[in-house]
């Protein structure tokens, strides 16, 4: 069976780039022919560009970049390389036309994991509900990325996912919010970072040579009292702070800036820390993978995402000025454990109705 991936493949970001390698890994597993969507528009490679050069990048941003290249150019590489290496893909399509085209080569389309229907990232095109496209449609763990529905999603679901063989999205809210728009089931599952083996994880993930005793930083959103918390327990501890951060963001002091650092590096690095201290997400679900020690207090643009999977995982959130420390090898993660094997459950009967022509 043929089956096409649509996801944010070209993003230069940890989690983006390893959903997206877990999604296409587990269903060749599975006996599945599984490539991604060669899909990359000219608003993405305008959000995602490091040359000043690129067309579409506004003038502000154009002098920053002219700074920052030589310091991110390497670390680009790392993704670029990982990219074609890893996920096979050769970003040649950029029109929508095109997109279905290709895409109607296949015996199914596979729409997700990431947040593929925020049009706050994407606009207001169809492209990622494959409008347009005449083979079979479903979702896995896709995102709206919004606390409400904005017209723009609205319209876009009204008019596409009607028609999509099975519907899942990765949060409960979402899921609710989209069942009572068209009347169908839509199922909730895990992010497909779960679907492989911690095993299949060790594999992947590429040494990086540090102190063997360290706390991981890794932020998505700025937040001096999370980084404080790290500091304290490191002090304590007697632990080195190494940081990292896939665009070359801003140092932090008591840190060492890693470099260089892609997917694989990032898998390493959050199984060989003593502690991770982060509000991302992915580094929180790898985290809860490999059992590891966590600082951690949601982003505040989307803290439903960690609260959640902390849940599934066994815990509760520690109140406002607390601690949030949190020992993910001593919890009870039999609820997660059943929602991974449900969401395996899911996408196996999706494409076996898929292959069959139900």
């Amino acid at each position: 069976m043929n089956v096409a991936i649509l996801t944010f493949q070209f993003a230069h970001n940890y989690g983006a780039l390893l959903q997206a390698y877990a999604l296409k890994t587990y269903l060749q597993n599975h006996n599945m022919n599984a490539e991604i969507a060669p899909y990359y528009p000219d608003w993405a490679r305008a959000e995602y560009a490091i040359s000043p050069f690129t067309k579409g990048v506004p003038p502000k941003r154009r002098v920053r970049l002219a700074l920052q290249y030589f310091k991110r150019k390497k670390q680009s590489r790392v993704f670029s390389r990982f990219i074609e290496e890893e996920l096979k893909v050769n970003d040649a399509i950029s029109e929508q036309k095109e997109l279905v085209t290709w895409l109607d080569r296949h015996d199914c389309v596979i729409c997700g994991s990431d947040q593929i229907w925020n049009n706050n990232i994407t606009g207001d095109c169809s492209a990622y509900y494959a409008g347009g496209c005449k083979t079979r449609r479903i979702s896995y763990a896709a995102s709206l990325g919004t606390l409400q529905l904005t017209e723009v999603q609205k319209d876009n679901i009204k008019a596409n996912l009607p028609y999509f063989s099975e519907i899942s999205v990765r949060e409960p809210s979402s899921a609710t919010k989209i069942a009572e728009l068209i009347q169908k089931e839509v199922r909730v599952v895990l992010d497909p970072v779960f679907l492989l083996k911690k095993d299949e994880w060790r594999e992947l993930a590429k040494p990086v040579a540090v102190e063997s005793n360290y706390v991981l930083v890794y932020f998505l959103q700025e937040n001096e009292e999370l980084l404080n918390y790290a500091k304290a327990y490191a002090q304590e501890n007697n632990l080195r702070i190494y940081d990292i951060h896939p665009t070359m963001s801003k140092k932090h002091s008591g840190c060492r800036r890693l470099n260089n650092v892609g997917p694989k590096e990032f898998v390493w690095l959050i199984q060989n820390a003593s502690c991770v201290c982060t509000n991302s997400f992915h580094a929180t679900a790898f985290s809860v993978i490999f059992e590891k020690k966590l600082i951690h207090i949601p982003n505040g643009k989307s803290p439903e995402r960690t609260i959640s999977l902390l849940n599934r995982a066994g815990l509760e959130l520690k109140k406002q000025g607390e601690f949030p420390f949190y020992d993910l090898g001593k919890c009870d993660s039999s609820s997660l454990y059943h929602e991974i094997s449900e969401s395996k459950v899911f996408i196996e009967n999706a494409l076996r109705r898929e292959n069959n022509g139900d």
